[in-house]
């Protein structure tokens, strides 16, 4: 989400927002832009089609209630991230050596207090980071605003302006071994398992499970029948 807040003391009449979006290396996606949603005085044009792959999108959509919480944090949010790409050591990925999708956005007049918000839905494409060693990336996106005219006859001679870049941060996750089940579990499980499996025989073996008497083999059948036909061919 990015936000264009008017922090006075005077008004804005007209700006331009601009964004530069980490969308494409080579032939491969990044960070695939699906929708522009936009929030305020505010209309937003791409230099190419969003979601070209016609990719399904989620119907999902912000209440305004998650919408004023994204607004309250994103300046504690942009010193996180600060603070996190201040420890990064990896491969950075910005417009500069990446194709970026470029949003223009016109702003239109901002009182003291007001707010331009422009959010944009995008999928990280993983498939592209797989074919890769697990090095960490940061996507870094480019955003800049300028003020083209104030509410006033008369303009000043220099006008607000500012640009600043925010990276998404993409790391290799390892399996959480804080859980496995320690050795001296499984060594206790399978002695346990041995002994309940030798007190079963035991009892089996007191009750004369083993003691059955067998069934005459087919051996033994025959001979007793053919015996039994001498006997009686000599009566």
């Amino acid at each position: 989400m990015r936000q264009l807040h008017n922090f006075g003391p005077s008004s804005i009449r007209d700006a331009e927002l601009q964004v530069g979006w980490p969308s494409r290396f080579r032939d491969e996606n990044l960070l695939y832009a699906m929708e522009i949603q936009t929030d305020g005085p505010i209309s937003c044009r791409t230099n190419t089609s969003l979601n070209p792959l016609g990719l399904q999108i989620s119907s999902l959509q912000d209440t305004p209630e998650l919408l004023g919480f994204l607004r309250n944090t994103s300046a504690s949010s942009r010193r996180h991230k600060r603070s996190t790409s201040d420890g990064y050591s990896g491969k950075t990925l910005n417009c500069t050596n990446i194709s970026c999708l470029k949003i223009l956005c016109i702003v239109g007049r901002l009182d003291r207090g007001q707010s331009a918000v422009v959010k944009i839905r995008s999928r990280l494409w993983a498939h592209t980071f797989l074919q890769r060693r697990n090095d960490p990336y940061m996507l870094n996106s480019t955003v800049s605003f300028v003020v083209t005219a104030l509410p006033y006859r008369i303009q000043p001679s220099t006008l607000p302006q500012h640009s600043t870049s925010m990276g998404t941060l993409v790391l290799w996750g390892t399996p959480d071994v804080s859980f496995a089940v320690p050795l001296w579990v499984i060594i206790l499980a399978i002695l346990l398992g041995l002994l309940v499996l030798a007190m079963l025989t035991l009892a089996m073996w007191k009750c004369g499970f083993f003691d059955r008497a067998r069934p005459p083999a087919d051996d033994n059948v025959s001979d007793q029948e053919q015996l039994t036909s001498d006997q009686t061919g000599d009566a």
